[in-house]
């Protein structure tokens, strides 16, 4: 043990500036086989990309799928996440109106594992909806960090085998950067995008260049591709809908007698649930990206080739958020107990789904929030030919990615005594009627004052070494050594101070909402009343380690060694070729947790160490029964870890939503066996896959929950200082993960790419690419003491894509839809079963002209239907959202 951590000590001294790029030798003789054929067809334009990505599949040993760049700094997308939803078994989720992670073959982003240049990376950023999640400490990698012009190659490796990392159970996509030796001497493209969100009604900057150079066995490339862009998502959301009670004083006798009694007079399940706060909002949010490459190649001779890597990604989301709710001092957010009285109710099954009140308290907020993320990654690595049959990789490597949001402020107004209803009945979200001018800045007062900071940090560190040996028969042996280590930190930081009733307190600067909305109302203006608040003294944005919030500082370590040996053959059987790996992998990984835990008595900083290791076999079998008929064969072990937040040796206390969301660093990884078969078929104008998968896990993490009075929790009562209006006998859902039942998910793939040639005259230059997944599983989630069997998170039953485009020498068109069926997104809170997302169907098109061979000015849209994005919580709306079209008109020169 101490000898291996001295390893890793002298390693990481060494390279602590570098980062690891490049793929493993066991994949060495494909890729330069596939590099061949490319570097013998100019990819240009769809079409080709198309038929280059379906010459690497084919070539490909396991499930794999290619995305290729149309051109230089040309992807097929904007956004990479939007360019892998179009694969099949991908689906993504979306924010702000861009994709942003990635589900795999109906398992959730925690199943993915994502590797930058060879090297697995991390990206953390956040979202202004609060239903999405502030920024979490999670092994999701979030794609809308990069720009896609940065990138010329997408690998996903949906089977897996030895040679890859494990802990990507569902799957591991590689993203590639150019390198000068990916072109024939001087090279460069230059581009000028304006993109235009009818929402917002705004148009922002988007631009790329890259500039490529070879001098003999030298080769240098820069690249720089930078967006900013404001977008808006407005629409309705409640903070949830739970099981609540009235006080027998506060219904009227003017409601319905039967309804009145359970209001008032049921417990427990018998419980109606009530929404919560009911929103009107809207996000603003002006994003801005920026991302620099780097690479510096060297090749002394033709058995040795270097390669120094860098990579620069800075995303920052300045975001604006207004939202007039139910959340006063006398509240509709809970159990009715204040001063507030209902006059009339409906209730539908289990839920409220009208409620007219008298005497009802209602604040708005305006929030200002500044967060930035920034990816550091530099790779060194190096080929060696070292004999006619041996060669070897050896790879150096650190990544880092930060995000910080040093402001988070909020400032509350309020409005006292009024009436509001709301009506569920026959809408898709809540409608709201208010008994006063919401817009009349007499009726508001200030109300409260809050900051926050939040910062996350993660790190990776890097050494691996890869060999091969190809014997005199053509097969060929694979084995290599890997050290990495992983370290995730980070805090929440609040302070808030109450001014209702306060005689000391500052005139608030009201303004009507300034961005769009479903209806406007009065707000504080954020800028203006914090100057007035600071200068009382009270609040300050200056929060040190004292403010942390509890159950948000803990640290998590990974030290993982692994060592892999894969067996590449190839038999030729009766006039097909039989080809194909067998290989195992063994790792072994130290966890180490900290945080601050609950000891009954008080907080005290503990760690927790677990150590764990396991043999990963696997088998992957190509048969080529003709030039063009594949039929392929896997099976594999692969692990995906807990997510880090799971990990956490600390409890976290929210006491605005009143959850606990405790950790459990003894938690077991997950552990799946995987089956894949597939029939794939290749000519010149037609491509078709029909592909099979199946997952069996012995084990499913999930969040086990149960309400109780804060009093009965265990948690320390000063947790409650934040919020006077919660005490110790408030109910609040604790939830903790624990590895339960297994899952199994399994499914079918169709994918079809025609170009239609065969038709007369000016339709052949038809062509069209599309794909179905059809995907079921079964998990078991236990709530309030009973178990519910549902989907896994991230599943979707049914997605499919479809892609028609024209294309000319000298113009051309595609028009892409992708459907997304409903799916659950986890485990729900307050008190319902699952949380998750309705289906969705986005439709995008792109346009381009080529002005000559060198310049070409295009044309595309976004979102052309302005897709609704609505939330649940079981069968009820948590938040419902539109983000409006993007309509991009730009231009590529390339030289």
């Amino acid at each position: 043990m101490k000898t291996r951590n001295s390893i890793h000590k002298v390693a990481f001294a060494v390279t602590s500036a570098l980062t690891i790029t490049g793929t493993s030798v066991a994949q060495q003789d494909v890729n330069q086989r596939n590099e061949a054929t490319i570097e013998q067809i100019v990819v240009k334009g769809y079409r080709s990309s198309l038929r280059e990505s379906a010459a690497l599949k084919q070539d490909a040993d396991n499930v794999t799928e290619t995305i290729l760049a149309e051109d230089i700094a040309s992807f097929p997308d904007l956004n990479l996440a939007e360019s892998l939803q179009r694969i099949s078994g991908v689906t993504i989720s979306r924010d702000s109106g861009e994709g942003r992670q990635i589900a795999l073959r109906g398992l959730g982003p925690n199943f993915t594992r994502t590797r930058v240049n060879g090297l697995e990376a991390l990206f953390t950023t956040d979202s202004g909806v609060d239903q999405r999640g502030s920024a979490s400490r999670t092994r999701d990698f979030d794609f809308s960090v990069f720009a896609s012009e940065l990138f010329n190659r997408i690998d996903v490796h949906k089977s897996y085998d030895a040679s890859l990392d494990e802990g990507g159970l569902a799957g591991t996509v590689d993203l590639h950067t150019a390198r000068p030796f990916d072109y024939d001497g001087f090279r460069g493209a230059l581009s000028a995008k304006a993109i235009y969100n009818d929402m917002n009604d705004s148009t922002g900057p988007r631009l790329a260049a890259l500039l490529s150079n070879t001098w003999g066995d030298v080769g240098a490339l820069v690249s720089v591709a930078y967006s900013q862009v404001e977008t808006i998502e407005k629409g309705y959301h409640v903070w949830s809908w739970r099981r609540a009670s009235f006080g027998e004083n506060n219904v009227a006798d003017s409601v319905d007698a039967a309804v009145a009694d359970r209001l008032v007079n049921a417990t427990g399940a018998n419980r109606v649930f009530v929404p919560r706060a009911n929103n009107i909002a809207s996000w603003h949010n002006d994003r801005e990206r920026l991302g620099i490459t780097a690479s510096l190649q060297w090749q002394p001779s033709t058995t040795v080739n270097w390669s120094l890597d860098g990579l620069f990604g800075q995303l920052s989301n300045d975001r604006i958020e207004n939202q007039i709710s139910t959340a006063g001092t006398n509240a509709f957010t809970g159990d009715v107990t204040a001063g507030q009285l209902l006059v009339d109710a409906a209730i539908v099954g289990d839920n409220l789904m009208y409620a007219s009140f008298e005497n009802l308290d209602l604040r708005t907020e305006s929030k200002v929030s500044y967060g930035e993320t920034n990816f550091y990654q530099l790779s060194l690595s190096g080929e060696f030919f070292i004999t006619d049959a041996l060669s070897a990789n050896l790879l150096l490597g650190r990544s880092e990615s930060d995000f910080d949001q040093p402001v988070h402020d909020k400032v509350f107004a309020e409005a006292s005594g009024h009436t509001f209803s709301v009506d569920w009945r026959d809408a898709a979200y809540g409608q709201n009627s208010y008994g006063f001018d919401i817009a009349d800045a007499a009726e508001w007062s200030l109300m409260r004052t809050d900051v926050r900071e939040d910062s996350i940090d993660n790190q990776y560190n890097t050494v691996q070494t890869d060999w091969s040996y190809e014997f005199d028969n053509g097969d060929s042996l694979d084995f290599g050594a890997q050290l990495k280590s992983y370290e995730s930190n980070g805090f929440e930081r609040r302070d808030r101070e109450d001014w209702e009733n306060d005689a000391e307190a500052p005139e608030a600067v009201f303004q009507l909402t300034q961005i769009p909305i479903l209806r406007p109302y009065i707000i504080a203006d954020n800028f203006a009343t914090f100057e007035r608040v600071e200068a009382t003294g009270r609040i300050s944005r200056q929060l040190d380690a004292s403010f942390n919030r509890p159950g948000t500082v803990y640290d998590l370590k990974e030290e993982t060694t692994a060592a892999y040996a894969k067996y590449n053959f190839y038999k030729d059987i009766g006039g097909m070729a039989l080809r194909g790996n067998l290989g195992v992998r063994w790792y072994q990984t130290e966890q180490t947790s900290s945080g601050e835990v609950n000891t009954g008595t008080g907080l005290e900083y503990v760690t927790f160490e677990k150590n764990y290791d396991d043999f990963l076999p696997s088998v992957n079998l190509a048969l080529d029964l003709n030039d063009q008929w594949v039929l392929r064969v896997g099976a594999n072990r692969n692990i995906s870890r807990p997510a880090l937040n799971q990990l956490r040796a600390a409890a976290q206390v929210g006491v605005a939503d009143t959850r606990i969301g405790a950790g459990n660093p003894n938690l077991e990884r997950f552990v799946a066996d995987s089956f894949d078969g597939a029939l794939e078929y290749y000519s010149e104008d037609l491509r078709f896959a029909l592909g099979l998968f199946y997952k069996d896990m012995d084990s499913f993490i999930v969040e086990q929950s149960v309400t109780k009075p804060y009093a009965q929790t265990g948690y320390p009562l000063e947790f409650l200082e934040f919020d006077p209006r919660v005490n110790a006998q408030t109910e609040f859902t604790v939830q903790q993960p624990i590895n339960g039942d297994g899952a199994t998910v399994q499914g079918l793939e169709l994918a079809l790419q025609a170009d239609l040639t065969f038709l007369p005259g000016l339709l052949s230059n038809l062509g069209v690419a599309t794909n179905v997944t059809l995907a079921d599983g079964e998990t078991t989630l236990f709530n309030e003491g009973q178990a519910f069997e549902v989907t896994p998170p991230g599943l979707s039953e049914l997605a499919y894509n479809i892609t028609v485009y024209y294309e000319t020498d000298s113009w051309g068109l595609r028009l892409s839809q992708a459907y997304r069926d409903d799916y659950v997104a986890g485990e729900g809170e307050s008190q319902n079963v699952v949380q998750g997302y309705d289906d969705t169907r986005f439709i995008d098109f792109k346009a381009f002209y080529n002005v000559s061979e060198q310049l070409q000015v295009t044309f595309e849209g976004n979102n052309l239907t302005d897709e609704r994005i609505r939330q649940f919580q079981d069968n009820r709306t948590q938040s419902y959202t539109t983000s409006g079209r993007n309509l991009i008109l730009g231009m590529v020169y390339t030289f």
